[in-house]
């Protein structure tokens, strides 16, 4: 029975789906879209799923604690399955959005979606007029780096070899952890104490389903955006950049609301540890986090700047070392237990918001499954608390903002000035 070691992030996200469903938000769904100019060739498509399954037994495997050591594990009973690609009949914009946000939900038709992984093809305008592919997968098992390293595989027509097999990480001395731990435990100590707002308010309804809004910058306004990213960070260095629209998004949203909150506490995903290439499942990224203070977020210039001065201390305080340490040992709870710790550690928040620079979608390629790409983006659900994530990526020069939330949480007008502010601030045009 095939096992390989489960990492702290890994940890994590369990835990927030844990959270998600003893709180009645259901299971942590996400869907990746692809729109084609015409019909993808469904034989080429239908072997390259085939063949990544055959391959990638972990796509179907679940996290296990093992009782010697209490570390957790991924576990597969052998070759998964691949479920059917499904082909939709004709349908509209609008059928698209239903469709996916009944993804969102964990759901297809009646039921549960059973399957880690699913594809469905939807044709927009005729027998070969542009197609949607809708990709949906759990993100207990998968994150954005795997499933841009899942479209890579699909659009070159399947796997050449599947994963290694990871060594196992030596374990310290907790002693020696929870040293490495103590500067975050500090900061946080420091965080709670100046005070930290997310999106979401203790005295709001349940929340509701997942919803979503796309903010796509076009081809002049996407090399706009990148002309000023590479003035304010340089060619290797886009964290800061897109970190600060989010920053300021939340920011703003916390004015329209007369709420105060005086720091932001962000949660980015870091690169702390070589993965493989062809390890589709799992989280690839550790955790950065960041304490940002909100008045220094008064204009995009000021607050590029000052997420830099934030990453550079992070770095010197060994942030995500301390993050991983932490996680280490938050790791030895049960998983059910992780979310309501760090809420109580928090006063009731898990952090500002969620945000995550996912980079660019199958860069080089133009047609998936031989049609071309028109676009490409992810949109994952979010939970309450924080109420809202906001996301970045790109695809052929073309850049996309997501923007998610659940029910009423977040209204239609706060989305619409988060929208002006975030096209503005990436762009740099005024009066957007």
């Amino acid at each position: 029975m095939p096992t390989l070691p489960a990492t702290t992030v890994d940890f994590f996200l369990a835990g927030l789906e844990a959270f998600m469903i003893r709180s009645g938000q259901g299971t942590h769904w996400a869907v990746t879209m692809l729109r084609l100019h015409g019909k993808p060739d469904a034989v080429a498509l239908d072997r390259a799923w085939q063949e990544v399954h055959a391959q990638h037994p972990m796509l179907g495997a679940r996290l296990r604690r093992l009782w010697r050591g209490w570390r957790l594990v991924w576990e597969t009973p052998g070759p998964v399955t691949a479920p059917p690609v499904v082909w939709h009949p004709l349908c509209d914009s609008a059928q698209v959005n239903e469709i996916l946000l009944e993804r969102l939900c964990g759901k297809s038709g009646s039921g549960d979606i059973r399957s880690p992984l699913m594809m469905e093809v939807l044709p927009l305008d005729g027998e070969n007029g542009p197609h949607v592919v809708l990709l949906t997968w759990r993100h207990a098992l998968m994150d954005g780096t795997g499933v841009n390293l899942l479209l890579e595989k699909l659009a070159a027509g399947g796997c050449d070899r599947g994963p290694p097999v990871l060594p196992e990480a030596k374990a310290a001395p907790l002693s020696r952890v929870f040293q490495k731990a103590r500067p975050l435990m500090r900061r946080l100590h420091a965080m709670t104490t100046a005070g930290c707002l997310s999106a979401w308010s203790k005295t709001a309804p349940p929340p509701g389903p997942p919803r979503f809004a796309l903010v796509e910058l076009s081809s002049e306004e996407s090399q706009a955006a990148f002309a000023r990213l590479r003035a304010a960070c340089g060619d290797f260095l886009q964290m800061p950049f897109h970190a600060a629209a989010a920053a300021r998004a939340i920011r703003l949203l916390h004015e329209l609301r007369g709420w105060n909150s005086p720091e932001i506490h962000m949660q980015l995903p870091f690169q702390t540890r070589g993965r493989s290439r062809d390890l589709l499942f799992g989280n690839h990224m550790g955790t950065l986090p960041l304490f940002i203070e909100a008045a220094a977020l008064g204009t995009m210039d000021a607050a590029v700047s000052h997420l830099l001065e934030k990453y550079r201390e992070a770095m010197k305080q060994e942030m995500p070392q301390a993050s991983e340490a932490l996680m280490t040992l938050s790791a030895h709870l049960p998983v059910a237990w992780f979310i309501p710790a760090v809420r109580w550690t928090n006063q009731g928040e898990i952090c500002s918001l969620f945000h995550s620079h996912t980079g660019s979608f199958l860069p080089g390629r133009t047609e998936f499954a031989g049609a071309g790409i028109e676009s490409v983006v992810t949109i994952p659900s979010v939970c309450s608390p924080p109420g809202l994530g906001i996301f970045c990526s790109d695809h052929a020069g073309r850049v996309t903002i997501t923007m998610a939330w659940r029910g009423e949480g977040v209204s239609a007008a706060e989305i619409q000035a988060l929208s002006r502010q975030i096209r503005a601030d990436l762009t740099g045009a005024a009066g957007v």
